[in-house]
């Protein structure tokens, strides 16, 4: 594997399996990432040395796997071996990990937090209840979730045990901060292990740290759907076991019952028992006035605004500037199977051409970045138009012909990126005649500061209407739908 030095990517398994790069090493051996040559499709390879501790162990992850059958889970395909090592062949899951993308964007938002934590209660379920044996996952952490397209995915099953089995267990190992405290202490562990573990990945999703010392969740309380939060979580913390979640479908109940709440102080009904609680699609097309303005800046900052606000959104490329690419390859990111690129915890698509076709991928919001081609808004059907203009002086004169051109251009929101106050009673012409705003200097859009949060709220809140209590008579239900969603969600956070 390789050796003496040689390239990853020069070696072919089993005569099929063309290595492509290593996804990850662990305690027990390491993980690739691997093109099936006849198929052609990516596989997951995990290798363990057969003289490894925990051999035996790594057969039974294959057994527990192979009996275990949901889309949040991967398949296994086969299990190969050669003089040294055993490799466990399975499927490869696209998606960045809760860890990752903590990193990159920081802590999630209630909704979020609720959302996720709603599908790893009903992943955990699923190998509780498995039969006839019920399984423990055990390692329940941060790297060891990812998110694919907004939906959960569970790996690394190499702690996992069938329930009983578990008294027989030589050797415990545990993620520190989300381990169980009988982990440590050599008492009986059982389905509220895991319990546990769920507790202190909801805790590291709110607030971006892990509970070293139980439940030390910090949160503003602002109303009862807070509290609830905040004691579910400590609930699933206590040191006595028997205190705790009885099962992870209790602990799903509870975690839907506040989702509820937040949705009716939404003014959203519950749709079906999925929770993920779909809305409308929706389109917001954004360009500049010019070149260098900031539209792709101000396109990926609105969109982590949005799914900072608990909202499934995707940022587009309509442009042949080539820049998603570039910021990809400079990131790391490859594209998935949708053609997306997850750059920073954001889902972006690159342009590809005219003539490339993909499937659509399953987002709620899609913002859509034209270049400096401002003309393409009067050609677009969306639902909110951005016009992004520059704040220098010697740029307002473009600005004022683009804003003369789109007139009273329903749905239009004009924005001067990196603006100083004090110019602004010097606008003149339209610019005094339409609602602009004033976006400040901010480094990061992935990271969505605060001031640039609230200048995208007050877009959302002018376009759509929600507080002035007007809707444009232009704009579909769904827009009153989407923007209620999005301010429920601003004000819980």
């Amino acid at each position: 594997m390789p050796e003496g030095g040689g390239r990853i990517e020069d070696t072919t398994l089993f005569g099929k399996y063309q290595l492509c790069r290593i996804l990850g090493r662990g305690r027990s051996g390491t993980v690739y990432l691997a093109r099936h040559k006849d198929l052609e499709e990516y596989r997951a390879i995990k290798q363990v040395p057969k003289t490894c501790a925990d051999y035996d162990q790594f057969r039974k992850e294959a057994l527990i796997l192979k009996g275990v059958r949901h889309p949040g889970i991967p398949i296994v395909y086969d299990l190969e071996e050669d003089e040294e090592y055993s490799y466990l062949i399975e499927e490869f899951l696209e998606g960045d990990s809760l860890y990752a993308l903590i990193s990159d964007v920081g802590h999630f938002s209630k909704a979020m937090t609720i959302r996720y934590g709603i599908q790893i209660c009903r992943l955990v379920n699923i190998l509780h209840s498995a039969r006839p044996n019920p399984i423990l996952y055990l390692d329940l952490q941060p790297k060891n979730l990812l998110i694919c397209h907004d939906t959960v995915k569970l790996i690394d099953f190499d702690h996992a045990v069938p329930l009983e089995e578990v008294d027989k267990l030589t050797l415990r190992y545990g993620t520190i901060g989300c381990a169980a405290p009988e982990q440590y202490t050599g008492e009986p562990l059982d389905e509220r292990t895991d319990i546990f573990a769920i507790g202190a990945v909801l805790h590291y999703m709110m607030t971006g740290k892990y509970a070293k010392s139980g439940p030390v969740l910090s949160l503003t309380v602002r109303d009862s759907a807070d509290r609830q939060v905040a004691r579910i979580i400590r609930t699933c913390l206590l040191t006595d076991k028997t205190k705790r979640y009885g099962s992870a479908e209790q602990l799903c109940e509870e975690l839907l019952r506040v989702q509820g709440e937040l949705l009716r102080k939404g003014k959203r009904k519950k749709q079906g028992n999925s929770g993920d609680d779909p809305i409308s699609s929706l389109t917001i097309a954004a360009a500049g006035t010019r070149p260098g303005v900031g539209t792709t800046h101000i396109a990926m900052g609105m969109t982590a605004y949005l799914r900072q606000c608990g909202i499934m959104a995707m940022y587009e490329e309509q442009n042949d500037s080539g820049a998603i690419r570039q910021f990809g390859a400079a990131c790391g990111s490859r594209a998935d199977s949708w053609g997306l690129l997850k750059i920073r915890g954001v889902p972006m698509l690159p342009y590809y051409g005219e003539t490339v076709k993909l499937a659509k991928p399953p987002y709620q919001v899609v913002v859509q970045d034209y270049g400096s081609d401002w003309q393409m808004l009067l050609q677009q059907q969306a639902d909110l138009y951005l016009l992004i203009c520059g704040a220098k002086p010697w740029e307002w004169e473009t600005a004022r012909d683009a804003m003369i051109s789109l007139g009273t251009h329903p749905g239009l929101a004009v924005i001067y990126n990196h603006f100083c106050g004090q110019l602004c009673d010097r606008l003149s012409g339209p610019a005094k005649e339409t609602s602009c705003f004033l976006m400040p200097y901010d480094s990061n859009p992935l990271r969505c500061g605060k001031a640039a949060s609230s200048v995208y709220a007050a877009v959302l809140q002018q376009i759509f209407g929600h507080r002035s209590g007007g809707l444009l008579r232009s704009l579909s239900g769904k827009g009153r739908e989407f923007i209620t969603r999005v301010f429920s969600k601003q004000n819980k956070q």
